[in-house]
């Protein structure tokens, strides 16, 4: 049999493909897994963005489907939802499609139900718990339609992902999901070996070389709560260390820019706008933490974050409030420190002990990049995914 006889046609179903975690992933998936045994498609239903380009510059087809409106207008929703079935049905058995990966939410369940209608396996993938979290009242009968809807989807699932142990046993002990039915694929990164230019921080700003530079990245949302770091930095500068260079990468949602206003509202009031930069979305995000000293992840709520991933392998130490997501994965004296969220005046402290302890920087920096080696290199991480995807299309 020809080598091209068994090559794997992927459908990757997404809601967006904006800068986020579970879009990355699919990035890093795609490179990972390869074209030799692999073909790749990708199909969205949500907003185009910048991931677009990233994966048709690996010669991956994106396709686009109707939108899916909310389904607080229940014609409305059902109508697109009509349309977007039909456009996906016709499009997976155009491209022989032989096996369905979908990321987070509504791409879940449609790759599921769309599985099951043409018989071929679907593999939906959970990057973050925060899905799982409804802040509405359990007295609302919505939040217990919702949590049925998803356990009789996850349930009839060929196999439900998840990108860590810690969303696994939540996943199972949310909806009863035996252990076997979900399979951990790590989240990782493949690491570009380019090298950085070293001088590029003092290029875009100059005087920085001495000082000590701190890098966050993120959307621009106020779960990611960059106001605490924006307030450890001027208490930091209110203690005379004035050394220092805050870098915060990033953007908001498509179309709205309220947090940035709100941070840059927040920079202005605290005089802060020499030491702290919002660069926006860049494409050098590693070389900008390759030329850094400190990551600091100051979420209120994470899954298992690329960007702390990507500074793990850049060899920075970690820096990261101590909620579900971090906590789990930033061993404290270890690879990292971490700080109650929120807590502006805690962040600041652990930001000078790196500052003034050479010694416990190195150490976290070394165990930062072995956490990388270990737990987070793409390479390696793959193979689980790569076998699911051979052993489910043998027939």
């Amino acid at each position: 049999m020809s080598e091209s006889k068994n090559i794997i046609n992927v459908m990757h179903v997404v809601g967006s493909l904006g800068i986020g975690g579970a879009e990355m992933m699919l990035v890093h998936y795609t490179k990972a897994l390869g074209n030799r045994h692999f073909n790749h498609f990708v199909y969205c239903f949500g907003n185009d963005g910048p991931v677009r380009s990233i994966i048709e510059n690996l010669g991956v087809t994106v396709n686009f489907g109707p939108h899916l409106p909310s389904i607080k207008n229940p014609i409305v929703f059902s109508f697109n939802l009509i349309l977007l079935l039909r456009n996906l049905v016709f499009i997976i058995k155009e491209k022989n499609i032989n096996v369905i990966q979908a990321h987070n939410g509504q791409s879940n369940k449609l790759a599921i139900f769309i599985g099951k209608i043409l018989g071929i396996p679907a593999f939906p993938t959970i990057h973050s718990t925060m899905a799982l979290i409804d802040s509405r009242s359990i007295l609302d009968p919505r939040v217990f339609l919702k949590k049925m809807i998803d356990n009789i989807f996850l349930k009839s699932a060929d196999k439900v992902l998840a990108v860590s142990s810690k969303i696994k046993d939540i996943v199972c002990q949310t909806y009863g999901l035996e252990e076997d039915k979900v399979l951990v694929i790590k989240n990782g990164i493949l690491l570009n070996q380019e090298q950085s230019n070293i001088n590029l921080l003092e290029e875009e700003f100059p005087k920085s070389t001495n000082k000590l530079k701190l890098i966050a990245v993120g959307r621009l949302v106020p779960m990611k709560n960059f106001s605490t770091l924006i307030k450890a930095t001027a208490s930091i500068i209110s203690q005379g260390n004035k050394e220092l260079l805050v870098l915060i990468v990033g953007d908001g949602p498509k179309g709205n820019v309220d947090e940035k206003f709100r941070l840059l509202k927040l920079i202005n009031e605290l005089n802060l706008n020499p030491y702290v930069k919002l660069l926006g979305r860049r494409n050098d995000v590693l070389s900008l933490m390759r030329a850094s000293d400190i990551f600091v992840i100051p979420s209120q709520y994470e899954g298992l974050s690329v960007a702390m991933i990507e500074a793990m392998a850049c060899g920075l130490p970690i820096i990261g409030s101590n909620v579900p997501g971090l906590s789990d994965f930033i061993s404290n004296q270890k690879n990292g420190l971490l700080f109650p969220v929120g807590d502006s005046e805690a962040l600041a402290k652990c930001i000078l002990n790196l500052a003034t302890d050479h010694d416990l920087k190195d150490r976290l920096s070394k165990g930062a990049k072995m956490s990388f080696e270990i737990d987070y290199d793409m390479q390696r991480n793959i193979f689980s995914l790569s076998e699911l995807f051979h052993k489910s299309t043998v027939t």
